[in-house]
């Protein structure tokens, strides 16, 4: 009860004291003497002396713990070093039925890697066997997901079959690839790895994103055309102000990858593929294609080429956190 109304109910109190015993004085007629007076005068004067005592004052509500508790609930803030929850998204692709030098394991390796990126709880997308029009569509509705996706997603993009560079620059086959004979054709009747995929990646809401390629067979491309240079370039990830990008190549820039690896999978993929399964929760997704590079370069004579540029670190457990 608040010391006003404390006052206010004692004042009222006192005041009807007083009026009773005033009444109770007039009827008496002081036939009792000084003693009734005397004792009327004294519950006056105490009635009087309570009345007028201040109470004590109630300390104003503690008002910071509700607005701290407010202030958390609605504006929660991730901090360095706190785990945060993030969506998990992939497009794998795997070209096996070229038109010229088919492939004996791409299509084993896009479906096996999608499974296991589906039981990390990836959305997974996987195509497999695509022309031209196909990739390009592939890639686009998969850039459109990510881009309808929540920023500081995990974004995976995966790619088994033929790949060839020219002039430094990537390009990833369909499997309609006997026109491919010259420099100019790489250029109009494949996939520019460079722009449609890592540029795909530099606009996109993905907090982590990811590019592997089981790429680099030797030989893609019918004809003998001199410019049409061996395996891959480097394709260092793009410069993004926010988010983690990651490239992993089955080989070294300008080698090739063998398609004959263990377990009717390219090398790179079966390795891979090894330590996805093995994964935990907890599992670091960069520390991941560290090994499988160790690994790959341990087993057989490829060295997988890894290039990172990590502003935060995610794992299989769809949780991400910053250093």
């Amino acid at each position: 009860m608040s010391s006003y109304l404390q006052r206010r109910i004692m004042i009222i109190i006192r005041h009807t004291f007083i009026a009773v015993a005033q009444s109770f004085f007039a009827l008496v007629h002081f036939k009792s003497g000084s003693v009734m007076k005397k004792i009327l005068a004294f519950f006056v004067i105490a009635l009087l002396i309570s009345g007028c005592k201040p109470s004590s004052p109630e300390p104003p509500p503690d008002t910071s713990k509700r607005s701290n508790d407010r202030q958390e609930t609605d504006y929660p803030p991730v901090a360095q070093g706190t785990d945060y929850p993030v969506a998990q998204t992939a497009l794998v692709i795997g070209n096996s039925a070229y038109e010229y030098r088919q492939l004996k394991n791409p299509i084993n390796d896009a479906r096996a890697v999608a499974e296991t990126l589906e039981k990390l709880g990836f959305d997974v997308t996987v195509e497999t066997d695509l022309n031209l029009q196909a990739m390009k569509d592939a890639i686009s509705d998969f850039r459109s997901r990510l881009l309808a996706t929540p920023k500081d997603d995990v974004g995976i993009f995966y790619y088994s079959g033929h790949g060839a560079q020219v002039e430094g620059q990537n390009y990833l086959l369909p499997i309609d690839n006997s026109r491919i004979r010259s420099e100019a054709d790489l250029k109009k009747y494949a996939v520019h790895a460079d722009e449609e995929i890592s540029g795909m990646m530099k606009v996109t809401n993905a907090g982590m994103n990811i590019i592997t390629l089981d790429a680099c067979r030797d030989n893609p491309y019918a004809g003998s055309s001199k410019s049409l240079n061996r395996g891959l370039a480097q394709m260092p990830p793009p410069v993004k102000k926010r988010g983690s990008l990651l490239v992993a190549f089955a080989t070294a820039p300008g080698k090739t990858a063998s398609d004959a690896g263990p377990g009717n999978h390219g090398a790179y993929t079966y390795y891979l593929l090894d330590v996805l399964n093995k994964a935990q929760p907890t599992t670091l997704i960069d520390e991941a294609f560290s090994e499988v590079r160790d690994l790959v370069k341990q087993k057989t004579k490829q060295e997988p080429w890894l290039q990172t540029s990590l502003k935060q670190f995610c794992n299989f457990g769809g949780k991400c956190r910053q250093p």
